[in-house]
């Protein structure tokens, strides 16, 4: 019999426990807090002088674009772009064109993070770009050519002009466009977003940190991988640093710009960060690990010295509370004072088990004749019925009925004399069941139809004698009359929710029922018997129930609301520690 342990806080092993826990687990915790405060404040330090970097990054490129806008204005201001918008003949147009081509071919050099210069006739539908650094025209030109003239003629259209930095992406490119209108004629910037972090490559951020522009969203509009790769998450507040990484801790820190809409940001692996602290991490960790280990041991000794003999004898006690009074101690390798314990238990156990088994096998005897006067109460009225049954079947000489009916009789009064034994299998008590309703057959000839229904593979459980019968009988006697054909349904099976092996097993009728002060009395569990014996079957089936299961027997009674008949359920263990007869 299982019992559970005994974790109260008074109990002794939860106090030596915590007596080691409470001197031990405060180091412990103090080092490993030390060990995390000294990262955190590496990484604090780190992060405000990467702040620091970037901020001052940062106020260079809102410097220059300040410069590149100041400058654009400038021109849209000065006659130089309203000239191309104004101009009535082709040759006007094309020296305007030609001057404002010349001026911004000889200014891009100053803007070094400018990719080019744009510049765009709505009327005519003339574009034209200045690059910077001597940059021939490519795909990637003729991609922003097409972005921005698509762009202009939308809010031409559109009638709403604004002026801002924009990002825009074409293909896997990311670009800063900005645009000033003078007239018809739209002057342009656009600066890629890879340009401007490659000026950026000073900043170290180790081997596999990166620097690279993020918009509003949060998503990268620079060139990256370890993002993707490392599961970065880059949507946070900016305005304080954090880790993130699903494979590897990356240290995020960014600023806003001024100008446009993006930040710039620096991821920096952790492990970089902490790379300075190898020594302290590894004293600490060492320290820490030890700790750990040695806490277990201690607790270890401290169990098999002490709280594993202490728990036997808890353990013999609580199987002693049980019930279990054959249990004894084993102190072998134990402290002295345990082997005393131990000895003085067995002794003290041999004495009790002495008396208790001469109570119990006193009140053995007496359960055991009580059972016998249980089943051996029969109801005369069967004997008077039986003779004449055989009487009237003489007078009519009926000899092969009387034959059957003698030979029903025989192997009825044998099994129910059999009161040397408390269990017989199922197929034996299923036998006596169809032999007694072969009786009534012929006591009741037309007016009685049965039917038993059971696996096969529970013939051979254990079930008292007299226990299926009994019910059949107190249907017959209650049920059968002479205006109606009564049918009695006798199944067995197992049922499928049941946590433990058991049986059940359903006799039924088609009679009248239960009435309902019946009804109630026998759920209650009282005895119905009356002046004329009525209800001794299903009282005395109960008694020898409880006496041969305890508790792990149930017994139920309902009246069938389709038929209006009696039912009656039993439910009963599939197996027994008493001997089968067979």
């Amino acid at each position: 019999m299982s019992h559970k342990r005994n974790w109260s806080l008074h109990s002794l092993r939860i106090k030596l426990s915590m007596s080691v826990l409470i001197m031990t687990v405060p180091l412990v915790g103090m080092l490993i807090y030390n060990n995390y405060y000294a990262k955190d404040v590496v990484r604090e330090q780190v992060a405000d002088s990467y702040k620091s970097s970037l901020s001052l990054y940062m106020s260079q490129i809102d410097s220059n674009l300040n410069d590149v806008d100041a400058y654009m204005i400038t021109l849209s201001d000065k006659f130089d772009l309203l000239s191309l918008s104004i101009a009535d003949t082709d040759d006007n147009y094309y020296m305007a064109k030609s001057d404002l081509f010349y001026l911004l071919s000889k200014d891009v050099s100053l803007y070094r993070s400018v990719t080019g210069f744009f510049v765009y006739e709505s009327k005519r539908h003339d574009y034209m770009d200045i690059l910077n650094f001597g940059n021939s025209l490519t795909r990637e030109n003729r991609d922003v050519k097409l972005e921005v003239i698509q762009l202009i003629e939308q809010q031409r259209k559109s009638g709403k002009f604004t002026r801002n930095w924009k990002n825009i992406q074409i293909n896997q490119h990311h670009y800063l466009l900005d645009i000033v209108r003078a007239g018809d004629a739209y002057l342009g910037v656009w600066i890629s977003t890879d340009r401007l972090v490659s000026q950026l490559q000073l900043l170290k951020v180790g081997d596999d940190g990166e620097v690279l522009l993020i918009n509003d969203e949060g998503k990268p509009i620079t060139r990256t991988s370890v993002v993707q790769n490392e599961g970065i998450e880059l949507g946070r507040n900016l305005n304080n640093y954090y880790l993130s990484g699903e494979n590897r801790k990356y240290l995020v820190v960014g600023t806003h710009a001024v100008r446009a809409s993006f930040s710039l940001v620096a991821l920096i692996p952790d492990q970089h960060i902490l790379a300075n602290l190898p020594y302290l991490q590894t004293i600490i960790w060492i320290i820490t690990i030890t700790a750990i280990v040695f806490i277990p041991v201690g607790l270890i000794l401290l169990r098999k010295s002490f709280l594993v003999p202490l728990n036997k004898v808890l353990s013999a006690m609580r199987k002693v509370r049980g019930g279990d009074w054959s249990v004894r101690v084993n102190m072998q390798r134990s402290s002295d004072e345990f082997n005393l314990l131990g000895e003085s238990f067995n002794s003290m156990m041999t004495e009790i088990q002495t008396l208790r088994v001469n109570v119990f096998e006193e009140q053995l005897n007496k359960q055991r004749e009580e059972l016998r006067r249980l089943q051996l109460q029969v109801n005369p009225h069967f004997f008077l019925n039986a003779l004449n049954i055989l009487y009237n079947l003489a007078k009519v000489k009926k000899h092969d009925l009387i034959k059957e009916m003698s030979m029903s009789l025989i192997h009825y009064f044998r099994y129910l004399f059999r009161s040397n034994t408390s269990f017989v299998k199922l197929q034996n008590e299923l036998d006596h069941t169809r032999n007694y309703l072969r009786i009534q057959c012929l006591r009741f000839p037309g007016q009685l139809t049965w039917d038993i229904a059971t696996p096969n593979f529970l013939m051979e459980v254990p079930v008292p004698p007299l226990m299926i019968q009994s019910f059949v009988e107190n249907s017959i006697k209650h049920a059968v009359t002479m205006d109606k054909p009564i049918h009695i349904t006798v199944k067995i099976d197992m049922p499928d929710e049941a946590a433990v092996s058991q049986m059940i097993i359903q006799i039924r009728d088609t009679g009248n029922g239960f009435s309902n002060e019946v009804l109630q009395e026998l759920q209650a569990g009282r005895n119905m018997e009356n002046e004329e014996g009525e209800q001794i079957g299903i009282w005395n089936v109960r008694r020898r129930l409880c006496l041969l299961y305890g508790d792990h027997v149930t017994l139920r009674f309902r009246n069938d609301s389709d038929t209006g008949g009696a039912i009656v359920e039993l439910i009963v263990p599939t197996e027994s520690n008493l001997g089968v007869s067979s």
